[in-house]
């Protein structure tokens, strides 16, 4: 799943451009798209796992992953192009078994954040002229149809569990939109006035985590099957208890997130246990689109430009693309089992390419 600076990065990028808005009223237009050249396979030394680009809608297309699916079937991202007035025309790019589809999205600044195991995806999307009223919505795409999510300005769609169930935010509070109801519910919080956002849920809809911010401190929180709220411990950096935290992601028992410190604001990956009550903090490194799998494994940021596991017997450090930039490659999801991970290789030939990690 990708994690909330780079979505907000992404949306800052696209907002200050006019996109060409497609506007769907029931289904969205599917069209299904033959690999070009299939899929390339780069063994380099000096690193784990082998390394494959994701086969694109067309040559020139900038494509970028978002999220995989926990099974590893349905990896989504957004692809476009620049015309030559400067629009951006963006669509969902969902690639299931390696196969890409396009789908049209309305609005503008399209971000997908996730996808369950059905090939659902939700996200989250921008309507309104450049230089006048804009607001952001939350949307579904499911059984062919792109919906926008009953709420009001300021809606964001992050993640969504295998039953359907959507989490997010409106107006700074963190919300779920059951798959029967007609509009979100709100998630309890210890006191009134908080914000807050809900970031993740488990694929069985039990467990929900993200955010809430009493003062100006963001706290990790994890919301239980019946709707109670528990706060995880702040972890501990350097020597002394972190500034603020967040929990971005969850698999079974264990939440992957980020944590600050008095000495470093950009944050470094945590990883909290939910049945032992352990904390573990990477302080090497940074996350980017933080991912966890079953055994507790963990997506960031190496480096050198790398992408790294971490939590396992051994770190792994993934391999590059052959004609690799001084860019970060960057990890948007990872398998149940931790061998397949989805994301973005710096590349020559595009700035960035879509790719996925096969580890043994």
């Amino acid at each position: 799943m990708a994690d909330d600076s780079t979505r907000q990065h992404g949306m800052r990028e696209l907002m200050g451009r006019r996109n060409v808005r497609i506007w769907i009223a029931v289904a969205a237009g599917v069209v299904v798209i033959a690999a070009l050249g299939g899929l390339a396979v780069y063994k380099r030394p000096g690193g784990d796992c082998t390394v494959e680009r994701l086969a694109l809608p067309s040559p020139d297309a900038y494509s970028v992953v978002f999220a995989m699916e926990p099974g590893g079937r349905h990896i989504v991202g957004r692809t476009g192009s620049i015309g030559r007035t400067g629009s951006v025309d963006l669509d969902l790019l969902i690639w299931t078994d390696g196969r890409p589809r396009l789908v049209d999205l309305p609005g503008e600044s399209q971000l997908p954040h996730d996808v369950n195991a059905a090939g659902v995806v939700v996200g989250s999307t921008v309507f309104g002229a450049m230089g006048g009223p804009q607001e952001i919505r939350a949307w579904v795409y499911r059984d062919g149809a792109v919906a926008i999510l009953p709420g009001t300005r300021g809606t964001e769609a992050f993640a969504v569990s295998d039953d359907g169930t959507v989490v997010g935010t409106v107006e700074g509070r963190p919300v779920l939109w059951d798959p029967s109801a007609n509009k979100p519910s709100s998630l309890r919080m210890p006191e009134a006035g908080w914000k807050g956002k809900a970031i993740d849920i488990s694929a069985d809809g039990q467990t929900i985590v993200g955010q809430l911010t009493p003062d100006v401190k963001s706290r990790p929180y994890v919301w239980s099957a019946d709707g109670t709220p528990r706060e995880l411990p702040l972890p501990t950096i350097d020597g002394e208890t972190a500034m603020t935290a967040s929990a971005k992601s969850i698999t079974g028992e264990w939440v992957a997130g980020l944590a600050t410190s008095r000495h470093d604001d950009g944050g470094v990956p945590v990883r909290w246990n939910l049945r032992t009550g352990e904390v573990r903090v990477f302080p090497k490194y940074g996350l980017v689109g933080a991912s966890v799998s079953t055994d507790g494994r963990i997506t960031a940021k190496g480096d050198g430009g790398r992408a790294v596991v971490l939590g396992g017997r051994n770190t792994l450090t993934l391999r590059r693309l052959d004609d690799n930039t001084g860019l970060h490659d960057t990890t948007y999801g990872i398998s149940y089992d931790g061998r397949t991970i989805a994301g973005n290789a710096a590349s020559a030939r595009s700035g960035t390419a879509p790719v996925v990690w096969h580890c043994t």
